[in-house]
């Protein structure tokens, strides 16, 4: 039996699709907007790309994720992380000048806690991976020397690089980010959120 279908049916079924379409993007792109808000992202910029300068990076890298690592065990939530880090700048500092002092390079490293844009990231973790959407992240900066070369990056809050125990509302933002790679049509839906956010941020400049 042959179904006919009407214009005035396509239309609608047209529209169906689209405001269905857009519901799910737009929902999407909420959950990307509150996920930035609950996590802290680690930042450490090389002073360039010669290979000298990139692998003392990994062992500045090292060596500040074991020194810091006390302060992804408090009580399991951001503000509590980032009041921890807040007080352990200087000593983060010292710890990649010493590492840097040992490698006999010629400048040195600066820590600071900011707000800083970054573009979509994929990262592995116990054979799987995920991916964390563009926009504006509270993060754990650490520039060496003049910060011109690759950088490395990762999720401090909730401690998916961090050989802490992930607990409570850590453990719940976590899964967050887990569910989020679940999403249908997920990397199409990523590329239109850098999109949208790299035109807010270009506006901002």
């Amino acid at each position: 039996m042959k179904i006919h279908i009407g214009r005035l049916e396509l239309a609608a079924l047209i529209g169906l699709v689209i405001t269905l379409g857009v519901s799910s993007v737009t929902g999407f792109m909420q959950d990307c907007a509150e996920l930035r808000q609950e996590v802290l992202r680690i930042h450490i910029l090389a002073d360039s790309d010669q290979e000298a300068d990139q692998a003392v990076k990994l062992q500045v890298r090292d060596a500040v994720l074991e020194a810091i690592n006390q302060d992804f065990s408090g009580d399991g939530t951001l503000e509590g992380t980032i009041a921890c880090l807040e007080g352990e700048m200087d000593r983060i500092e010292e710890t990649a000048n010493e590492v840097l002092a040992e490698a006999g390079m010629p400048y040195q490293a600066k820590a600071e806690l900011t707000e800083m844009y970054f573009t979509t990231r994929e990262y592995e973790r116990d054979g799987s991976t995920f991916s964390m959407p563009a926009g504006r992240y509270q993060a754990l900066r650490i520039t060496l020397g003049s910060g011109e070369g690759h950088n490395w990056w990762c999720v401090a809050y909730p401690p998916m690089c961090i050989d802490a125990a992930v607990e409570g509302q850590a453990a719940v933002v976590e899964q967050e980010i887990l569910d989020l790679g679940q999403t249908p049509v997920y990397k199409p839906k990523l590329a239109l959120v850098e999109w949208v956010e790299s035109l807010r941020e270009a506006r901002e400049q």
